[in-house]
């Protein structure tokens, strides 16, 4: 996504943002961005608190002087804002590639309403993955074992020459999709293995998702919604 669609999707998801919010703040490039906005809000007067789903992410909020509850401080959460790796047609979501994926989920899980923002490049009509799976170091050679004996392919995430390891110690496996027909029922499989903590396939898919095309921000609304989206 160019610098320019992501500024513009930072700014249309501060219109979402209201006085006295609980937010979820997301992981990677294009949330990271918001959070830069944010943080101009809440510098001339904004009052929002945080929870965030990465140190990373954490760490920037600080630094902004964005107030920040930890999950169990958080009686709620109004709103989580976030990237996107994926989403086809009936908002099926896929996350991770910032290796947030835990958190990020469980964020999602506890939030009142979901803002995904996301360029056009993320919708596509058949999810293709990398699918990641966060495990457990231990248990890696096994799930690899299980992976192959699918006849999948896939490869242990790497981070400048070295495994790449989560915020709560995990490794991550990137599936790819090509061969499943159905990744809800395969997200749900690969959650019986022992050792799997979580996968990036979202069970809690999004209310709204903010993407740009030609130039303006559009609102996407989830199809069991009735409002439909439009021009933000």
């Amino acid at each position: 996504m160019y610098e320019q669609e992501k500024r513009l999707l930072a700014e249309a998801a501060l219109k979402h943002v209201k006085n006295g919010m609980v937010l979820g703040l997301g992981t990677g490039s294009t949330t990271r961005l918001f959070i830069e906005v944010l943080g101009n809000w809440v510098q001339d007067g904004g009052q929002i608190q945080g929870v965030a789903t990465s140190d990373a992410t954490a760490e920037q909020a600080k630094q902004l002087n964005i107030p920040l509850l930890s999950l169990e401080e958080a009686t709620h959460i109004d709103l989580v804002i976030d990237g996107i790796d994926q989403i086809d047609r009936q908002f099926q979501v896929l996350k991770g590639g910032g290796g947030a994926l835990f958190r990020e989920k469980v964020v999602a899980l506890m939030s009142r309403e979901v803002l995904y923002l996301a360029d056009a490049s993320k919708f596509v009509h058949h999810l293709s993955g990398p699918l990641p799976v966060e495990v457990e170091p231990f248990a890696g050679p096994y799930v690899e074992q299980r992976l192959q004996e699918k006849h999948l392919v896939f490869t242990l995430r790497q981070q400048d020459g070295q495994l790449f390891v989560t915020d709560g110690g995990h490794l991550i496996i990137d599936v790819d999709l090509e061969r499943i027909q159905d990744v809800r029922h395969f997200a749900q499989e690969l959650k019986g293995w022992s050792g799997v903590v979580e996968t990036g396939y979202f069970e809690r898919q999004p209310d709204h998702v903010l993407t740009v095309e030609q130039g303006n921000v559009r609102q996407l609304a989830h199809p069991n919604l009735r409002d439909g989206g439009g021009l933000v």
